[in-house]
């Protein structure tokens, strides 16, 4: 059937509903549209053109760039024409590119624009043999390339060529869909790349859609709903909660003009459903408190008492209290007065549900939100089960849990702890690893997702942190760095943290400052400074950030307290494999890469001297030098 097939929907929907919108890009600040018709006549001239163009079936094609209709296009015609996409994040430098590229046995690249194909440039002379054409939608200042480069072809003209092969084949993609079997692979994404480099998990149709319609069944979507492309389409979460249920419903799907466009583009859509990882919200709130922050007095006393009063509503419903006749009323008046304003103003004024995955998310963070009215609810999943396992239902979200399974999916733990998932969601294995695919399952077929958790008595499963991350302090302490590290990045002033405290007699951290809020809190108070490595070591930025996390910390055991921390004069960053693509820190990596830092930050030491390497997104390398210093965290 035409519904058990991506491209098959495709199809469906062009037929059902052929001049109704199915995508629309912002292009110099007009929402331009595309129709189901329209959608259907690309990927099909897509298909036919790839197949023109040489490309054959189970061939595989890399598509690298941000997230546009085009994207979209390249994947779903490299499905219509028999082959299984991929993709790279859009900031992947060089070297990475490689990587994925070469590992993918990639035939075909699809790629943005000069940015991406001058990094294709610096490698070409590695990935020459195995590529035959690279095929690029955005010209612009490129028109010398083509004749410089005769591997490169335009996208356009691809469609064009797509067109001509039309004649006689007009049934093309319908025939296909009703040809492919939902079985077989669909696309390749990459795993989150924490621990090493990343794999490729390959996943069906089927995984994809039984993913899409089983949360469904927990969170409606609706046909005609408008839904913005926020998250890398790379990633998995972006995959199956956008791509996938855009086509299974025929909602309209909505691409920002450009990456730095989102927060205003977000602001005009007002989206009915919105989702990222714990970073996406972690922003909005560095948002919407340095607003304040630089806010009157007037605007100021009412949003503080506002958002107490929610809260404090908030979390005796989420504690099935009672939290008084007066806060209710108080709570009303507030929210119409103050907070729904202001959750228009950040561009989730029409959100029926978001979600929140990818990644742990501090429960202030989550609590912050559902003050703010939203209908918030985490997600636990990855690459390897279609994007989800479990989620919260309606009247059942618990913030410090990530819900329970979603429809026919099975959820146990092995006898150490580790989340064990089955079901149709469950991925085909790892691309060219076979190994790492039959260490992935257990003799009765569960996924191995290498988290640690419990359940509680509510039923809801509790996510600790990365079986491999649980530390364990000197006197036998088992604490989960995750949980801690999430807590202290929902202070505004704090970008990213890491927890060291593995075999030591107490807990350390080394954090990075958000730059923008912290030099706004300076400014408000005429401390001047003049680069990030100069602010982060004022005296009044250590005091600053010390008594945020003394304030995070009190809820803690008093022995997984931070003890002592250092403040980083740079941002962690993936361009210095600090961070993967979606942002989660490579705790191995960083540990060595400071490690010299975190063991002075066990020493009686007050101060380290940094050298290290820092790398730009061009692939230049410079070596970065400095003094960090080291404080205490009084109690």
């Amino acid at each position: 059937m035409l519904e058990d097939t991506l491209i098959g929907l495709i199809v469906k929907n062009a037929h059902e509903m052929p001049d109704d919108v199915a995508m629309r890009e912002k292009r110099y600040g007009v929402w331009t549209p595309m129709t189901w018709r329209e959608l259907q006549e690309n990927v099909q001239r897509f298909a036919l053109g790839l197949r023109a163009l040489g490309f054959e079936p189970e061939d595989k094609l890399a598509i690298i760039g941000d997230n546009k209709p085009e994207w979209v296009i390249a994947e779903l015609g490299c499905m219509a024409a028999g082959g299984i996409p991929t993709g790279a994040y859009p900031d992947s430098l060089a070297e990475e590119m490689e990587y994925l590229i070469s590992y993918s046995d990639a035939r075909f690249l699809v790629l943005r624009d000069q940015e991406q194909v001058d990094k294709i440039l610096v490698i070409w002379d590695k990935i020459k043999e195995g590529v035959d054409k690279v095929i690029v939608w955005d010209s612009r200042g490129m028109s010398h390339y083509y004749g410089e480069y005769p591997f490169l072809e335009r996208f356009e003209k691809v469609l064009e060529i797509g067109a001509k092969e039309e004649t006689g084949q007009e049934d093309y993609l319908l025939r296909k869909a009703e040809e492919t079997d939902p079985s077989q692979p669909a696309i390749m994404l990459t795993t989150s790349g924490t621990t090493a480099k990343p794999k490729l998990s390959i996943l069906s149709h089927e995984n994809l859609l039984f993913s899409s319609e089983s949360y469904g069944r927990v969170v409606k979507m609706e046909k005609g709903d408008e839904i913005l492309s926020a998250a890398p389409l790379p990633w998995i979460g972006e995959q199956m909660y956008n791509v996938t249920r855009f086509l299974r419903v025929g909602a309209h799907y909505n691409f920002p003009e450009e990456t730095e466009t989102l927060r205003k583009d977000l602001l005009e859509l007002q989206p009915f459903h919105f989702g990222g990882t714990p970073v996406v919200w972690e922003f909005l709130i560095s948002i919407i408190q340095a607003a304040m922050d630089n806010a009157d007095f007037i605007k100021r006393y009412f949003y503080n008492l506002a958002i107490r009063t929610a809260l404090k509503c908030t979390e005796a419903d989420l504690a099935g209290e009672n939290p008084g006749q007066w806060s209710r009323v108080l709570n009303r008046i507030l929210n119409f007065l103050v907070l729904r304003p202001l959750k228009n103003k950040v561009g989730l004024g029409r959100v029926r549900v978001a979600i929140t995955g990818g990644g742990a998310i501090s429960p202030e963070v989550f609590k912050y939100f559902k003050a703010l009215g939203l209908d918030l609810r985490q997600v636990f999943g990855q690459s390897e089960c279609g994007g989800i396992a479990t989620t919260h239902k309606v009247h059942d979200v618990r913030p410090e849990t990530v819900g329970v399974a979603i429809p026919d999916v099975e959820i146990k733990l092995s006898e150490d702890g580790e989340i064990l998932v089955r079901g149709k969601n469950v991925h085909l294995g790892y691309y060219k690893n076979e190994k790492a695919t039959q260490e992935g399952f257990t003799e009765d077929g569960f996924l191995r997702t290498g988290d640690a958790g419990y359940f509680g008595e509510d039923g809801h499963l509790y996510v600790f942190d990365r079986a491999k991350d649980i530390m364990t302090l000197k006197d036998g302490t088992k604490f989960a760095p995750q949980d801690i590290e999430t807590r202290l990045k929902f202070s505004a002033y704090i970008n990213e943290a890491m927890v060291c405290g593995g075999e030591r007699r107490y807990v350390t951290a080394i954090v990075s400052i958000d730059l923008e809020n912290v030099g706004n809190w300076a400014k408000k108070r005429g401390i001047s400074f003049t680069t990030f490595q100069d602010l982060s070591q004022r005296r009044e930025v250590y005091e600053l950030v010390q008594n945020e996390i003394r304030k995070i910390c009190e809820r803690f055991p008093e022995n997984i307290r931070i003890k002592r921390f250092a403040i980083l004069l740079k941002e962690l960053h993936p361009d210095d494999g600090e961070l993967t693509r979606t942002r989660k820190v490579r705790r191995a990596f960083v540990n060595e890469r400071y490690h010299a830092l975190i063991e002075d930050l066990y020493q009686s030491k007050k101060e380290h001297d940094l050298d290290i390497q820092i790398r730009y997104e061009d692939g230049r390398v410079s070596t970065f030098r400095g003094t960090v210093a080291i404080e205490e965290v009084s109690s």
